[in-house]
């Protein structure tokens, strides 16, 4: 069965109420409380019912529970659809200035679905997927992607604004930073999910992996420092491994 976050489900404000009605306490003669009628039960049993429906957007090839692999087009799709659905991600989300903040919206046996919030100085080391596609969309602010090959080497960089959708296929090996002043929130997708990424190796030290500092607590979003641009360096190996 997929895990979803209650934001995902058709009708999150249920979730509030009881599921069931409390049962009366056991009088003190020994005669037994009379029966819920039926028709009572079937009311109370209705109220579970939407609790467990995932919302309408989600398709049935990411909510499977036999292993598979969801194709780069619907990840992409499935981003975009949430991204597009505030309701969903703004009474979740929150930006920290001492780590990126992030929860999984959901898992099943095909994909994984993130929301983060990205501070302004905020960025990933650089990493693979371990394999699997990946997808991601911007659903407020501004976020870059630096590229590199299968070697660490940078080969490109992009810009991604509010709305902007990008797939990733397999050998995908990339950085993503917050190097603006002003907060920004994505939704990421992979598939298979939960695949270990894999990272620049510690003995590949680089000048474009050198961490940055973010914000401090109280300073002003606006005033945040802005991450160096990476340069482009000489080739290390990637580190392999089992991805499973």
């Amino acid at each position: 069965m997929p895990l979803l976050h209650p934001s995902l489900l058709a009708q999150p404000a249920l979730l509030a109420q009881p599921a069931l009605p409390v049962q009366p306490a056991l009088p003190v003669q020994p005669a037994l409380p009379a029966r819920p009628a039926p028709s009572t039960e079937l009311a109370a049993l209705a109220t579970l019912a939407p609790l467990v429906q995932p919302a309408v957007f989600l398709p049935p090839s990411c909510l499977s529970d036999e292993p598979g692999r969801v194709d780069l087009a619907t990840l992409r799709t499935l981003t975009a659809t949430i991204a597009g659905a505030p309701q969903v991600w703004r009474p979740v989300i929150h930006h920290q200035p001492d780590r990126r903040w992030y929860t999984r919206l959901l898992l099943s046996a095909t994909v994984e679905v993130w929301l983060i919030g990205w501070y302004p100085g905020q960025q990933t080391e650089i990493h693979d997927h371990g394999g699997a596609l990946g997808a991601l969309t911007v659903a407020e602010g501004v976020l870059e992607e630096d590229h590199y090959d299968r070697a660490w080497s940078l080969v490109g960089q992009r810009t991604y604004t509010s709305g902007d959708s990008v797939g990733f296929n397999i050998a995908h090996v990339h950085r993503v930073a917050n190097r603006g002043t002003a907060l920004a929130t994505t939704i990421h997708a992979y598939s298979p999910p939960e695949l270990p990424l894999r990272y620049l190796p510690a003995d590949a030290a680089c000048p474009d992996a050198t961490p940055v500092g973010v914000p401090a607590a109280g300073v002003a979003v606006e005033t945040g420092p802005e991450i160096p641009r990476p340069q482009t360096r000489t080739a290390a190996v990637l580190a392999t491994g089992d991805p499973r």
